[in-house]
């Protein structure tokens, strides 16, 4: 399996490996998560005999063996899948977010989600350190109760996901056109669907350690998205049976 991350800047941390690399914010691979990844799939995937592309956030941490993933994932494009992930929706609305209020009546998948919390004593008050500033904690929740193989998606997160190879060797690219670090996974999602793919989740545990603050041009990046899907469709919401022209 290849693994394919975004990062601000190489460090000592972050070193390529055989099956990992590092896509660093710099000109020479383009601007935003769309650019990184199109580079990486004209310099690294093509060019590479292996059938698992992996695409994940550096805060994602894969807990599943990667010798079960790739079982999973294998299975998935034998099944005619175009792109799977960890948790998703069935349903894509024209809000164009999926992630809240509606989360669990529409999703799909199994996620584990990182944050903070503060740290209180057994009266439940906030604890403070010595110059009065609230103690906080790591914490580990799990987001939604619906693990396994499911492949009736309209989109999965892009914190964590896997995309046909056969996609990109048809061309399909991850669009430029879409900005910053959203819409970028569910319009890929959108892709495979509207070329006759379905998309998917797996079963597998992946931790996100991500507050999910959305940016203050959210709604400028949504509109290019919705734009761009609703002269494609007849009617939304988007879904497995909805029809592409």
């Amino acid at each position: 399996m290849i693994e394919i991350i975004p990062i601000k800047e190489r460090t000592e941390e972050f070193k390529d490996t055989d099956k990992r690399f590092y896509i660093p914010n710099d000109d020479k691979y383009g601007n935003g998560i769309a650019e990184k990844y199109n580079w990486a799939v004209e310099n690294i995937i093509l060019k590479s005999d292996d059938d698992v592309i992996c695409f994940r956030h550096n805060d994602s941490e894969i807990r599943t063996e990667v010798d079960f993933i790739e079982h999973a994932v294998r299975k998935a494009w034998s099944d005619g899948c175009g792109v799977c992930g960890v948790i998703g929706t069935i349903m894509l609305e024209t809000s164009c977010t999926w992630w809240a209020p509606n989360r669990p009546l529409q999703t799909s998948g199994y996620i584990i989600q990182g944050g903070t919390d503060y740290v209180r004593d057994d009266k439940g008050n906030i604890m403070k350190d010595k110059d009065d500033k609230p103690l906080t904690k790591r914490i580990e929740y799990p987001m939604s109760e619906h693990p396994g193989y499911h492949d009736y998606l309209a989109t999965v997160d892009g914190c964590c996901f896997w995309v046909n190879k056969e996609m990109f060797k048809k061309g399909i690219r991850f669009d430029t056109n879409l900005k910053g670090y959203h819409f970028y996974d569910t319009d890929i999602c959108c892709q495979a669907l509207a070329n006759g793919y379905k998309v998917a989740c797996i079963n597998a545990i992946v931790k996100h350690e991500s507050q999910g603050i959305p940016p203050t041009n959210m709604e400028e990046l949504r509109q290019v998205f919705f734009n761009k899907w609703n002269a494609k469709i007849d009617s939304w919401p988007i879904s497995r049976l909805t029809k592409f022209h």
